[in-house]
């Protein structure tokens, strides 16, 4: 779609129909802050200590002991 395309389709609307699509913008553009907001907030979660990591794989039933050792050696 062209830009002459897009204008003539927005001056075939009223003026109450243009304030009605501003609006319904405006909702979507806050709705997509917020979802912005809410992973960069998730992405602020604190690292955990190895000691907690280690407590929740043996809880697990999981050796994480093995994969430790691979990662220090590289």
């Amino acid at each position: 779609m062209t830009d002459d395309e897009f204008v003539s389709i927005l001056r075939s609307f009223s003026l109450e129909q243009l304030d009605q699509l501003q609006q319904n913008l405006e909702v979507k553009v806050q709705e997509k802050k917020r979802q912005i907001e809410k992973r960069k907030a998730a992405m602020k979660v604190p690292p955990r200590k190895t000691s907690d990591v280690e407590k929740m794989a043996d809880q697990m039933g999981l050796d994480l002991s093995s994969l430790m050792r691979e990662i220090s050696r590289r």
